[in-house]
């Protein structure tokens, strides 16, 4: 027996304490925790443990333990902005970057790659302002910025985008940047985004503000003929589009288009934005019915096309996806869905990867201080619309009760939950005698199947560990997007799938 050549053991002891006070496991590779914290970082306001001021907190922390390893948070940037499409955290962490991270020739191309819009650029130079008061913009940021004017943007984004109602306008970068022209039929368009001269475009933002009644219909109009209306414009705006009493011919421009698989993928839109469109037109009123139910269809058919059709498991494999519907999760803020909360966009994601599945082959589980087993058969925006609720604590044991006690046979589990699971030693601090989530992974192993995966998608990014340690048959994905359900076919072929996608990325 070796003395000093001890054996590499995988430490299966709680290690951690969640933002609950619950136990958990610390994440074996630093990369993990990034990945946890930034892609669910919507900065859209303070959640239930954290306020947004906490977590922004906690993302400059994250970074400055890990800057020795600032390429690969580079590159988390950049997977963050264009894979995972959340804007505002990648801003910060560009930001941070620069502020960090010196004589990096690696800096320049990550926040080129990072500048996906105009309004990319003008975001985060305002922040380095707003933090580095009377400071030149770096030359990271300085360089890209030129180069993105050069040559990833036209006359149409720099009009659309050109903020002059903001602190920091796309004009006042172009002064500072001095982009050359070169690469532009008109050589005058940099003069002209100082001046304001640039040639007049309709966006739904102009339509809304300079038209009422039978204009605003007929506007739309043109701009749905003329393929000037994007995807994500036309979505936000369909109820302006319906109350200006559109006529069939718009009505069925926008659902086409709503429809096109294409313009679908193209557009990157996030499960939720669908949601938050149907449950708009879902509650209007005073429209024609008939319309309304065509206008549903086709963003509940956009909502499908968006997640691909991803089968996260070989054809014939079951699944069982259990939602944690705890107090954590928000639920109790009501059935909105244009709600935020985790519990809607676990709600959403679900459904999301319903659409890859058989369901024949799928069971769902709502659980708290217990589970209940859930219809998820008929049309995703009805489950999302009609599953509600019943609150309580986040016993991770009674998430896995149904399984065990049932003895179904599945050959993936995916967990929904903010992970932040209150306990006393692995148990509920109110039922010390149920079961610990790790206790009844290792009993449906011994009961039902050995070779179960599961999958725990983090809904919240609190950081503080996982509820069991991460390894081969127990994973972890992260964030808001449908993007993830591209990602879990490969992590159970390879646990660190996700960390290789951001690690692939070339800067």
């Amino acid at each position: 027996m070796s003395k000093f050549n001890t054996t590499n053991r995988t430490n299966k002891t709680p290690d951690s304490v969640n933002m609950s006070g619950g136990v958990a496991y610390s994440r074996d590779d630093f990369r993990k925790e990034v990945a946890s914290v930034v892609l669910n970082s919507m900065l859209s306001g303070d959640s239930f443990y954290e306020s947004e001021a906490e977590r922004l907190k906690r993302i400059e922390t994250l970074l400055d333990v890990n800057i020795d390893n600032s390429e690969f948070l580079m590159r988390a940037m950049v997977y963050t902005r264009n894979e995972a499409n959340l804007r505002s955290v990648s801003h910060f962490m560009g930001t941070l970057l620069t502020e960090k991270v010196k004589g990096s020739e690696k800096m320049k191309p990550a926040i080129l790659k990072s500048l996906v819009r105009p309004d990319d650029l003008t975001e985060m130079v305002s922040l380095w302002n707003s933090r580095n008061p009377g400071k030149n913009i770096p030359n990271s940021l300085r360089k890209a910025g030129k180069q993105a004017l050069e040559t990833k943007w036209d006359v149409y984004q720099f009009r659309k985008y050109a903020g002059n109602s903001n602190q920091v306008k796309l004009k006042d970068l172009v002064k500072i940047m001095r982009p050359s022209p070169k690469n532009f039929e008109n050589r005058d368009v940099f003069k002209q985004v100082i001046e304001d001269t640039l040639p007049k475009i309709d966006t739904a933002q102009t339509v809304n503000a300079g038209s009422t009644g039978e204009d605003r219909a007929s506007n739309y109009k043109s701009m749905l003929s003329e393929r000037k209306l994007g995807y994500m414009a036309a979505l936000k705006n369909i109820k302006n589009i319906l109350e200006s009493e559109a006529d069939q011919e718009t009505i069925d421009m926008w659902c086409s288009l709503i429809e096109n698989k294409n313009a679908v993928l193209k557009s990157r839109v996030l499960p939720f934005r669908f949601t938050q469109a149907y449950s708009i037109v879902d509650a209007m009123g005073g429209i024609d019915r008939i319309s309304a139910k065509r206008v549903l269809k086709a963003i509940e058919q956009g909502f499908i096309l968006s997640a691909k059709n991803i089968p996260i498991v070989p054809e014939g494999g079951k699944v069982a996806i259990l939602l944690d519907e705890s107090g954590s999760m928000g639920g109790w803020s009501g059935n909105d869905m244009t709600n935020k909360n985790p519990f809607m966009v676990g709600k959403t994601l679900m459904a999301s990867m319903l659409t890859g599945l058989d369901r024949d082959k799928t069971v769902g589980y709502l659980w708290a201080d217990n589970a209940r087993e859930i219809s998820i058969d008929g049309s995703p925006m009805n489950f999302i619309k009609n599953t509600t609720t019943q609150g309580g604590g986040t016993n991770l044991g009674q998430a896995m009760n149904g399984l065990v006690s049932s003895k179904t046979n599945v050959d993936v589990v995916v967990v929904f939950t903010d992970m932040q699971q209150n306990s006393i030693g692995g148990r509920s601090w109110y039922n010390e005698s149920s079961d610990s989530f790790p206790e009844m992974v290792k009993k449906y192993r011994k009961l039902v199947n050995q070779n179960t995966k599961f999958i725990f998608w983090n809904l919240e990014g609190y950081g503080g560990g996982s509820p069991m340690k991460l390894d081969h048959n127990i994973l972890e994905v992260s964030g808001y997007s449908d993007k993830m359900l591209e990602i879990i076919p490969k992590m159970l072929k390879d646990k660190d799938a996700l960390i290789k996608e951001i690690e692939s990325i070339e800067l």
